[in-house]
């Protein structure tokens, strides 16, 4: 005879209750990684409701599950078995956040524990269904708690801000900065690439100064960005691969808030560019994680194993550039504040894997075989991938900065609409660019070759466009924020060492001159585990300095590669070997241990 406690309600009840106790202990996890072992956790604020969501209806399924089984076969699959598969799945769930064990292990644990569970509570199942029944509204409160909570900070930090900004200085401009990520310049219409990747650009960009040549300082996201917040350089700062930027030097939307700007930022790039890197320092207002069904479920370990592939995970999450454009739309028109605004908006789009919406999946090349190629990518390591896979690769990364293109049309053309383009300085550049085999090496952060740190850089001034439109002269994002001071508050002080750029169009624009010091640029990337062994980078952290027509990068281990940087963009003849090239390898390696103080002991073991 069935009894009230195996009807089908008390086995999904059950489900729900194990599914919002294994959020939580996620939560819990979570939190001890992120405030005591300061690692990143790659989730929004909201993931202290999110997850627990998301387990709770990951659990619901099995649950529903496990109520048929019962109803099928109720002498084998009673509330006990079921609360024993619960209890297992919870600690299967729990344990895969950590890393280390073997999924095989896992299940072990998992079937054992599941095992154990059911036995002991056979003959206490009564008391067991109550303490969850009087257990769950507490459960459920936590979870509104957790959002009331998270969604309170959000606006009360936004409000607070608002509240003690200072009196704008009269006639500043806005400032808006958008950092099209992962976008080398060699592959935009605008640099000369033979597809017409960026109309819209090339459109804007006559009124605007465009950089030929400009650098970031890293070839992946936080530390580039932070150089561009900061002026420093990456080793002078926190961030890393494992590391947010700490607080030690100021922001650019931190000085700017203190000059009375109204700060917000709209991120795509929701992994390094999140709030927990330390880039929103100084932003009153910034949207990373969006809060969407995709987002939800794979907040939870569950949700990101039933997303099996990381293709569909990255389809279902990823923020689009017209997201980014909706939402600072939208706080523009919601904060009207009659003050000027600094905005910083990071499209992703480019970013692998490369899934251009429609029509741009289909804007270069041949998409008859995009989803198989697509898989591929997805499974072969990128140092087995075939010329149609390479091909195919740089197709969709074309056609995705094709749309982040027409966005950025959209986007301009809305600013033209509100009449904000006349008294806003705009700049458009990247944090860094992407490889794809041209030294054997492909997607980016594991190399300083030149497609993974030449950028484009292009500024729209306020008022009246500059004499000078393009500017040849090799530069360095680093300068990035002294030049957006320099331009929007003209003689104000300011924290952020580097020189502005806007030397280059001023009454007396430099010429050919190099001035050692100013024009030394340099570039970095510091090796993490997680990198495939067989990149450059894997020999330890490299570094490359630009000096005077000359590119030195060197590697960890000592080795060095000399380019000539004005003849050679492809980088195709190592020049560290040739006698007549010592005395310009010398200056450089004295540049950069002027830049970077370094042990030279390995390099010089292998100096030619």
């Amino acid at each position: 005879m069935t009894t009230r406690l195996e009807r089908k309600p008390s086995i999904v009840f059950l489900a729900l209750w194990f599914g919002l106790l294994t959020g939580f202990g996620e939560v819990a996890l979570l939190g001890l990684r992120r405030f005591v072992l300061h690692r990143f956790i790659f989730l929004g604020q909201d993931a202290a409701w999110t997850v627990p969501v998301a387990d709770t209806l990951c659990f619901l399924v099995v649950g529903l599950l496990l109520a048929l089984l019962c109803r099928m076969w109720p002498t084998r699959f009673g509330p006990a078995v079921a609360a024993g598969v619960l209890a297992g799945l919870s600690v299967f769930s729990l344990l895969l956040m950590y890393g280390p064990l073997h999924r095989a292990a896992l299940v072990l644990i998992a079937v054992g524990v599941g095992y154990q569970t059911s036995r002991l509570l056979r003959p206490r199942l009564e008391g067991f269904l109550g303490l969850a029944r009087r257990s769950f509204p507490l459960l459920i409160g936590f979870v509104v708690l957790a959002g009331g909570t998270v969604r309170g900070l959000k606006w009360w930090t936004e409000h607070r801000a608002a509240n003690a900004r200072p009196a704008p200085v009269a006639g500043a401009p806005n400032i808006l900065l958008i950092v099209l990520d992962t976008v080398r310049s060699l592959n935009l219409s605008l640099y000369g690439y033979e597809r017409a990747t960026t109309p819209e650009l090339d459109r804007w960009a006559p009124d605007a100064v465009r950089f030929a040549r400009a650098l970031s300082t890293a070839p992946w996201t936080l530390p580039s960005h932070s150089t561009m917040f900061t002026g420093r350089f990456p080793h002078e700062l926190s961030a890393g691969w494992r590391t947010p930027l700490d607080s030690h030097y100021p922001t650019l939307a931190e000085i700017l808030e203190q000059h009375g700007y109204r700060t917000a930022g709209f991120v795509a790039n929701a992994q390094y560019c999140s709030y927990e890197t330390g880039l929103a320092r100084g932003f009153s207002y910034y949207e990373d994680y969006p809060v969407n069904p995709g987002r939800i479920l794979f907040s939870s370990t569950l949700g990101k194993l039933v997303g099996l592939s990381p293709f569909f995970r990255y389809r279902a999450v990823r923020k689009r550039a017209a997201e980014v454009n909706r939402e600072f739309l939208s706080w523009l028109d919601r904060d009207r504040e009659p003050r000027p605004f600094f905005a910083f908006l990071n499209y992703y789009d480019a970013h692998g894997p490369y899934q251009p919406p429609p029509p741009f999946d289909q804007k270069f090349g041949d998409a008859s075989r995009r989803k198989e190629l697509e898989q591929l990518r997805e499974d072969a390591p990128a140092r087995r991938w075939s010329p149609e896979v390479i091909k195919a690769a740089k197709d969709a990364y074309d056609g995705s900065i094709a749309y982040m293109d027409s966005e950025l049309g959209q986007l301009f053309r809305e600013l033209d609409r509100r009449g904000l383009t006349q008294n806003t300085l705009i700049v458009v550049t990247s944090d860094h660019g992407e490889e794809f085999g041209e030294h054997g090496v492909f997607w980016h952060g594991n190399s300083l070759y030149r497609p993974s740190v030449e950028v484009p850089l292009v500024m729209r001034l306020p008022g009246a466009p500059p004499v000078v439109r393009v500017v040849d002269h090799p530069v360095s994002l680093r300068d990035l924020a002294a030049t957006v001071m320099e331009i929007a508050l003209p003689g104000a002080s300011y924290p952020f060492p580097g020189t502005s750029l806007s030397r280059f169009w001023s009454p007396a624009p430099p010429g050919s001159a190099v001035v050692v010091g100013v024009d030394t640029l340099l570039q970095e990337v510091n090796y993490d585990p997680g990198l495939p062994s067989e990149t450059p980078v894997s020999k330890g952290p490299m570094r490359a300095v630009v000096l005077q027509g000359g590119r030195m990068i060197r590697r960890g281990d000592g080795y060095v590669e000399l380019f000539d940087f004005d003849h050679d963009s492809a980088e195709t003849r190592n020049l560290a070997t040739v006698p007549e090239a010592s005395a310009q390898l010398d200056r450089l390696r004295a540049a950069l241990k002027a830049l970077v103080p370094i042990r030279e002991a390995a390099d010089s073991a292998r100096r030619p």
